[in-house]
């Protein structure tokens, strides 16, 4: 059901985008009032005020061309295309034998998940991979996972700033800018290498891309190099780490809590891969497969709240009228557990998305995991080609279990920049 519930966020007026109908009303039929980004105090002292990259940018021109820009050299480097799948397909298979390392004994799949699908945008972005014993890169993991999970105590700094004062609240923003200062340390360090060794006539990944049309005099790309170059980067890099790998992980949870899924996932591929490479080209013979992983983004989405919007001009939305400067949230997690499209939400059924044939339904309705409008996740095709290829590697090779004895998985997550499972360990079980 869809409404509009409104609050107020300290001084300013907020409006809570619930249901199917509200959401595309506004970010869709409304996407250029519905687009722009609030001015927080959290992003103030982590960004900065200018030079916003992809994410946090105001909407406007500057911001259209910045992505313009970034989804172009995405694409060329491979971002949603098949081109890119011998990458993904060897961490893949490099996480595979991680897993069988293992040998059947618990473990915590975070760390592991988290590298492998990192390598995979690191690949893209900085032209290179790291080795999972990478003491550098295993750090620059924990800081993200640091950042992007930061407690609700944090983000109430975005509606009362003056909570700085607080000793308690100091402390967690203190520690989000020291996160977010190795990170930035870390991208410039990259991007630095890359502007001594940057050759015109062969360009070498997105950072690259950036710093040709920053060579060729794109305006705006120029005018503040270091910090609009940086953050673009930055963006692209956390957005492309802990969200995939958070998916994956709810996938593996709901797995081992409901095997007979598992069971069907692994017999749909026994039947139509057997044990060759899994490849993107085979995913429609895959549709339960396929089924499983949306129903693992549905069931839990990983951005519930997605990220605040701001609106720029007054807009009525299902008869409501909304007033200019108007903090908006899209409540993407109301789409997801309506009954209305999905009868008792919490049940975990990959069959919600298989037609009669059990063929694939083409536009679910009430399904936006990465949400919509025009500032619709960038990354939307690199992550489905990675959820697929990563999610079919290890369902063919493994049998996940709980530990022997272990008590039933809490489903409720850790809320933060990404919603993500609390903690949990299984065992890999090699089938083959």
């Amino acid at each position: 059901m869809s409404s509009l519930p409104s609050v107020w966020l300290g001084p300013r007026p907020a409006v809570v985008l619930s249901g199917q109908d509200a959401v595309k009303e506004a970010l869709q039929k409304h996407g250029d009032v519905f687009s722009s980004r609030p001015d927080l105090f959290v992003w103030r002292r982590t960004i900065g005020t200018r030079g916003k990259g992809v994410v946090t940018a105001p909407y406007g021109p500057e911001w259209k061309e910045t992505r313009k820009v970034a989804l172009t050299w995405l694409n060329t480097f491979g971002a949603g295309k098949q081109s890119l799948e011998p990458t993904i397909v060897q961490e893949a298979q490099d996480l595979v034998q991680v897993f069988k390392d293992k040998r059947g004994q618990p473990f915590d799949p975070t760390v592991s998940l988290g590298l492998s699908v990192s390598n995979v945008i690191c690949s893209v972005v900085f032209g290179r991979r790291f080795d999972h014993d990478d003491d550098r890169f295993s750090r620059l993991m924990g800081l993200i996972n640091r950042y992007l999970h930061t407690n609700t105590s944090s983000q109430a700094l975005n509606i009362y700033p003056i909570l700085r004062h607080v000793p308690s609240f100091r402390r967690k923003l203190e520690e989000v800018v020291t996160c977010s200062d190795e990170i930035r340390s870390f991208v410039i360090d990259v991007i630095q290498e890359h502007r001594e060794t940057f050759d015109p006539n062969n360009i070498r990944d997105v950072i690259d891309g950036f710093l040709l049309e920053e060579h060729q005099g794109n305006r705006i790309l120029s005018e503040l190099p270091e910090n609009n170059i940086f953050n673009v980067i930055r963006n692209l890099f956390l957005a492309g780490t802990d969200t995939t790998a958070s998916t994956l992980r709810w996938a593996l949870l709901y797995l081992v809590m409901n095997p007979d899924v598992q069971r069907k996932v692994q017999e749909e591929i026994d039947e139509s891969l057997g044990k060759q490479t899994p490849s993107i080209l085979l995913r429609e013979h895959l549709p339960y497969t396929e089924a499983t992983i949306r129903e693992a983004q549905r069931i839990r989405s990983i951005a519930p709240s997605s990220v605040p919007h701001e609106t720029t001009a007054p807009a009525t939305v299902l008869g409501h009228q909304i007033p200019t400067g108007t903090f908006i949230l899209p409540n993407l997690w109301s789409l997801h557990m309506d009954p209305k499209y999905w009868p008792d939400p919490e049940r975990f059924d990959p069959t919600r998305f298989l037609d009669s044939d059990g063929q694939l339904k083409q536009g679910t309705e009430s399904f936006l995991p990465f949400s919509t409008g025009p500032r619709r996740c960038l990354g939307e095709q690199l992550a489905k080609f990675e959820l697929f290829l990563f999610f079919t590697s290890l369902m063919q090779q493994f049998t996940f279990k709980l530990p022997e004895g272990a008590p039933t998985p809490d489903t409720e997550g850790i809320f933060g920049l990404v919603f993500s499972p609390k903690p949990f360990e299984i065992c890999a079980f090699p089938r083959f």
